[in-house]
């Protein structure tokens, strides 16, 4: 492939302001917002080139038109890593003191209050001595606490033991009066 191929010369102003966005990393979407045209017709412009340079992919015709930019120009601004943003930045209000008092009247125009305001905490939660949590009921707890809990066991189980008789008494009725 010679320098010929690689030559962008035969290219409109339109399209080299495409391929100038397209050699920022800028999508097709991006390219048409900028240039104020649609995006099918950004994507006629970069096909067109494509085709015009033997069918290459997108990537490769952006490599060569950004070889072709550097060899042309090589001290212009092109290999500049950071793209400028055209986006403004919102200047925020002056920050309120938190807990003034107030009926709002004395609020400029850069900060807004709310009128039904309620006290919030500043604290997180955690931040101030707890009651540790009670974990079992007080009955369960105590001097006797083992022997509580040892008694509950138990009832709890010999509750669990009889619930399984009775449903095993019963299974075995319902299957006795299904056999006849």
């Amino acid at each position: 492939m010679g320098d010929g191929e690689d030559d962008f010369t035969f290219a409109t102003e339109k399209q080299r302001a495409v391929l100038e966005l397209l050699a920022n990393n800028r999508t097709s979407k991006e390219i048409a917002g900028a240039l104020a045209v649609s995006e099918p017709a950004i994507n006629r412009r970069i096909e067109v080139l494509r085709l015009r340079l033997g069918g290459i992919t997108r990537h490769e015709l952006v490599r060569r038109y950004r070889n072709w930019r550097d060899r042309i120009a090589p001290d212009s601004g092109s290999s500049v890593p950071c793209v400028e943003n055209d986006d403004e930045f919102i200047q925020l209000g002056a920050r309120a003191a938190f807990g003034k008092a107030g009926d709002g009247s004395d609020a400029d125009e850069t900060t807004a209050r709310f009128r039904d305001s309620i006290a919030v905490r500043v604290d997180a939660p955690w931040a101030e001595e707890m009651p540790p949590p009670r974990v079992v009921p007080g009955m369960l707890d105590g001097s006797n606490a083992m022997l509580s809990r040892g008694a509950a066991i138990a009832i709890i189980l010999l509750a669990i033991l009889a619930s399984l008789a009775v449903g095993l008494g019963v299974a075995r009725a319902l299957a006795d009066i299904v056999n006849g």
